[in-house]
C-alpha cells in the first residue's frame, strides 16, 4: 500500500465531513446521522466505504467547480493508484473504528485535522495552490490540512490543490 493512502482516506473522511456542516460547501449528507441507517442496508459490510466514496465524488465536483479540470490535483481527486491505494485502507477494520470516532461531532474532527495539519496556515477564499505533486505527498497533505482547518474556523470556503510536476 501507498505510503500516503491512509492519510488520504482519513482527510478525506475529515473534510468530507466538515464540508457537510452548515454552512454547507456541497449538499451531500453521508456522514449525517441518518446516513448510516440508510446506508446499511444496501451496503452491508462496506458502509463506511460507501461513505467514504459518496462525500469524495461530492467534494471532487465542488473543488473542480473552483479549480478546473486538467493539469492539477486536490485531496479529492488523485492519480489512480493513489485513489485505489486510499479506498483500500477501509479493509481494515480498525482504521474504520478510528474514523468512525473522529467524525462523532465537529469539535473531535476539528481536533484530528488540527492534528494532521501539525502547524497553522492561513487559508485564503477560493483555490490555493500548495505545489507540485510529487511522490513525497506528505508535507503536501499537511498544508492541505491546515488550509482546510483554517477556512472551516474563518466560515470561508478555500481548495487547496497541486500542479502537476513538469
Amino acid at each position: 500500500m501507498i505510503k500516503d493512502a491512509q492519510t488520504i482516506a482519513e482527510l478525506r473522511v475529515l473534510v468530507g465531513y466538515l464540508g457537510e456542516q452548515q454552512p454547507a460547501w456541497w449538499p451531500s449528507q453521508f456522514y449525517s446521522p441518518t446516513a448510516a441507517a440508510f446506508l446499511g442496508p444496501v451496503f452491508t459490510r462496506s458502509t463506511a466505504l460507501a461513505q467514504y466514496q459518496g462525500v469524495t465524488a461530492a467534494a471532487a465536483r465542488k473543488h473542480e467547480e473552483h479549480i478546473g479540470e486538467g493539469r492539477t490535483f486536490h485531496l479529492f481527486r488523485l492519480p489512480e493508484i493513489l485513489e485505489q491505494s486510499a479506498a483500500a485502507v477501509f479493509s481494515d477494520k480498525a482504521f474504520e473504528a478510528s474514523i468512525r470516532g473522529s467524525v462523532a461531532s465537529r469539535d473531535q474532527a476539528l481536533a484530528r485535522l488540527a492534528e494532521q495539519a501539525g502547524s497553522t496556515a492561513s487559508a485564503s477564499e477560493g483555490p490555493v495552490v500548495v505545489g507540485d505533486l510529487t511522490d513525497e505527498l506528505g508535507n503536501a497533505l499537511k498544508s492541505c490540512a491546515a488550509l482546510y482547518l483554517d477556512a472551516f474556523s474563518k466560515g470561508i470556503q478555500c481548495f487547496p490543490y497541486l500542479r502537476e510536476a513538469q
